[in-house]
């Protein structure tokens, strides 16, 4: 039957499918296993898969204080009001000697963890593939057994267009009530590991890191709301991969900077900014045209209580209306905030919870508990990325002659 179909309009039907769908269809004959199996194609679907949420998935890492940690893998559910997404755990898990992780980042339908071995595991969770990286080297482990320290831990997970490579970012960071041997009472490293190149570099990065630890990837470069020795308050940094160096990203007018503190995001491929006025209220700014000034904008202004948080506040993604953001607020909760109702915010029907997820227990209500979560699109991109560029280029082309692609 598949001879009797025009194959472009295979390809478009195909697109359209869930992953798990597009893997089963691989069998109809050669010719579909070979487009299936293709760059190419991967790179159309992770296009159209990106540009809806009707392929999107909320990966949630739970932990209950005592570094013990639950993954659940869930559908991407629009509008939720007092309900709860259905979940399962994460399949496949990472294996029991990997020992105990955190979330570093997702970027192309590629989930990133972290060991306490600095190893980096993988995963995608639409094909079920994971690859597990050597342990990255931390620049400053002769120094983490010093007592008298402030330690600070910045991650990533991007693709690196410039290399063709998904990059690995640690930021190591130790801040010392005295003075080291060489008189320093600062450190601070920033490493980036290709998983490809299996290589890694390390620079230095000037700045103290603030609050998040997750940094926000848009136009090339990483970044983090971070301090100087100037005390200038809150600043917006931003590491650029293809360059390699840092730059300050000039942030918009606030109406008022006493007691302002900013988290930043990533909206519609643009840096965003959440200006929180304690007790009066939340301004949500977009830069449409990155680097520039005069390019920031007010999505909206949320007056207090309509969005309330200690110190972390997370976008994850759109609903499927467009209508409201799904964010994750001091890792503790997720909720929906309807940006177009007014008065816009939340409140508690908007909040939802992730079946599965352990309430705490009365006799470890001391302990912190917190939840960390991401979206990511279903994709067929390797986790691995197994072949060089070249060799990968060369194989489509062979495959492509043979079945007449």
């Amino acid at each position: 039957m598949s001879d009797h179909v025009p194959f472009d309009l295979v390809t478009k039907i195909l697109l359209r499918l869930p992953v798990a769908a597009i893997l089963r269809w691989r069998g109809v004959c050669k010719r579909w296993q070979a487009l299936i199996d293709s760059t190419e194609f991967s790179k159309l679907q992770l296009n159209h898969s990106s540009s809806t949420t009707k392929n999107a998935f909320l990966f949630v890492l739970e932990d209950d204080g005592c570094g013990n940690g639950d993954l659940h893998f869930a559908r991407y559910i629009n509008g939720l009001r007092r309900e709860t997404i259905p979940s399962f755990r994460s399949n496949p898990s990472p294996p029991a000697q990997i020992g105990v992780i955190t979330l570093i980042g997702s970027c192309n339908g590629l989930v990133c963890f972290s060991n306490d071995a600095d190893m980096a595991i993988i995963t995608n969770p639409a094909t079920q593939q994971t690859h597990v990286t050597p342990a990255i080297p931390n620049p400053l482990m002769d120094l983490v057994s010093i007592a008298d320290c402030v330690y600070r831990y910045g991650c990533g997970f991007v693709y690196d267009s410039v290399s063709d490579d998904y990059k690995v970012i640690k930021l190591h960071q130790m801040l010392m009530l005295g003075f080291d041997a060489n008189g320093e009472d600062f450190h601070s490293e920033l490493v980036i590991y290709g998983v490809r190149s299996n290589s890694s570099v390390s620079v230095k990065f000037p700045y103290f890191l603030s609050a998040e630890k997750m940094g926000v990837f848009v136009a090339g470069a990483i970044h983090w709301v971070v301090h100087d020795d100037r005390d200038r308050g809150d600043l917006v940094v931003g590491f650029d991969l293809g360059l390699g160096e840092c730059k300050e990203i000039p942030q918009p007018e606030y109406r008022n900077r006493k007691s302002l503190k900013i988290r930043i995001g990533e909206l519609e491929n643009c840096l965003c900014i959440f200006a929180n006025y304690p007790g009066r209220g939340v301004d949500v700014w977009m830069m449409k045209e990155y680097g520039v000034r005069e390019s920031w904008s007010i999505m909206r202004s949320i007056p207090h209580p309509g969005l309330c948080y200690d110190k972390r506040i997370r976008p994850l993604g759109y609903s499927m209306t467009g209508q409201e953001i799904l964010l994750q607020l001091d890792e503790k909760r997720l909720v929906w905030c309807d940006l177009k109702k007014n008065p816009p915010g939340v409140d508690a029907s908007t909040e939802i919870t992730v079946n599965g997820l352990k309430k705490k227990k009365k006799k470890n209500k001391n302990k912190k508990k917190y939840i960390d979560a991401i979206v990511c699109f279903g994709s067929l991109v390797s986790p691995g990325g197994m072949l060089p560029p070249k060799e990968q280029v060369k194989f489509d082309k062979q495959r492509k002659k043979r079945f007449g692609l």
